[in-house]
């Protein structure tokens, strides 16, 4: 996990790989952890940044008011791979995020 971003949607039992989908207009809480070292989850255009400490929890509320692509990243120096420690967010109309979610399971 040093260098990818696992995300998890456990009430739908979705697992995700370097991705994330958020419906438009809708506070949306990340729940950060680290089994390695610290991170950085950042979104630079939804919100700031917030480190990833091992054995902790640290949550992050985010909310995107425009569909489409976001790019983010790992915004701490991680090790010899930082760089390609990237995500991309998808903020989805409501519609399409109930039909993403339906595809996704």
């Amino acid at each position: 996990h040093q260098w990818w971003w696992e995300v998890v949607y456990p009430e739908q039992g979705i697992r995700l790989e370097n991705e994330i989908h958020i419906p438009v207009s809708t506070p949306v809480d990340i729940r950060l952890t680290s089994n390695d070292v610290i991170h950085s989850f950042w979104v630079p255009q939804l919100a700031g940044k917030l480190d990833m400490i091992p054995g902790k929890t640290n949550t992050l509320r985010l909310q995107a008011d425009n569909p489409g692509e976001y790019r983010g990243q790992c915004a701490e120096f991680c090790g010899l791979n930082h760089a390609f420690m990237q995500f991309t967010l998808t903020a989805h109309s409501p519609e399409n995020f109930a039909q993403w979610l339906q595809e996704a399971q």
